[in-house]
Parts: C-alpha cells; sequence; structure tokens
C-alpha cells in the first residue's frame, strides 16, 4: 500500500472521528520497534499473517507507520498478552477492515475475551490467596522453630 493521498487520508480521518495527524504515516519501523517494543521481524511478520493490516510504505518501498498503526499494533499486543488466539485477532482486524457495519461482531468477540479475562483474573485472585495461606504457614513454622515451640504435623 502506497501513501494515501490527502483526501484519502482525510476521509480515514473522518470515518475514524480522529485528527487527521493521527492517520498520517510518519514512523519507520525502526521507530515503532521502539514505540511497540516487538522487534523488526516481529512486525514484519504480524504484517504478513495479517495481524496489522494496511501499512503503507514509501516511494522506495519501505514501511511507514501512522500513529493509528502504532495502537493498532499496541491493541494486538496487548490481546495476544492476554491470551487472545491470533486467529481471532486476525478475524478481529478482518472485521475491522470492513468498517463501522461489522462493530456488532467486534464488539461481541471483545465482549466475550473480556469475560475469559474476568475468569482468568478470579482464578489467579484464588491461586494468590492459596499461596497467600501457605506463606503465613510456613512463617508460622519458621517463628515457631525459632524460638523453640516447633510442633510437628
Amino acid at each position: 500500500m502506497s501513501i494515501p493521498s490527502e483526501s484519502d487520508l482525510a476521509a480515514k480521518a473522518k470515518l475514524l472521528d480522529v485528527p487527521a495527524s493521527q492517520v498520517i504515516p510518519d514512523k519507520s519501523i525502526g521507530e515503532v520497534r521502539a514505540l511497540t517494543a516487538l522487534s523488526i521481524d516481529t512486525l514484519r511478520y504480524y504484517e504478513k499473517i495479517g495481524l496489522i493490516d494496511h501499512i503503507a510504505r514509501d516511494a522506495s518501498g519501505h514501511r511507514i507507520y501512522s500513529d493509528l498503526d502504532v495502537e493498532r499494533i499496541r491493541f494486538v499486543r496487548r490481546l495476544r498478552a492476554t491470551g487472545m488466539p491470533v486467529s481471532q485477532i486476525i478475524h478481529y482486524v478482518q472485521l475491522r477492515a470492513q468498517g463501522p457495519n461489522t462493530a456488532d461482531s467486534r464488539l461481541h468477540m471483545l465482549l466475550d475475551h473480556r469475560e475469559r479475562l474476568i475468569r482468568m483474573q478470579q482464578e489467579l485472585d484464588d491461586s494468590v490467596k492459596l499461596v497467600d495461606g501457605k506463606i503465613l504457614y510456613y512463617r508460622h513454622l519458621i517463628e515457631q522453630k525459632d524460638t523453640g515451640h516447633a510442633t510437628t504435623r
């Protein structure tokens, strides 16, 4: 995808209800690497498999990214970090590319993912409580041993 025209950028900004400056591609892949903490190889791979889409290229064919691209990459990274399967993220990206008429489908995907995260959070909370109980037990056991009142169980 080559650099979009000014009218294409203005239309995209209006559609997304964001300032035009957010859709202007002006960042190199190296800058995006620094902003997202993803390697250049990972950025290229994400684009190749469809996790990120519509990255502009300059006249030399080098990728150039907009602020909006960076935010989308961060969002994809966060979805991956929270355990969303790559296939689902690709499906989400494909739906997003189809425009506002897929908002309902994307909302349902995110609501389902949120429910899974809440269940995972509860499981983690339960695990922390269990570990905390064991920590208290061992502290008590060590304290008794140090004071000479150790009991065996």
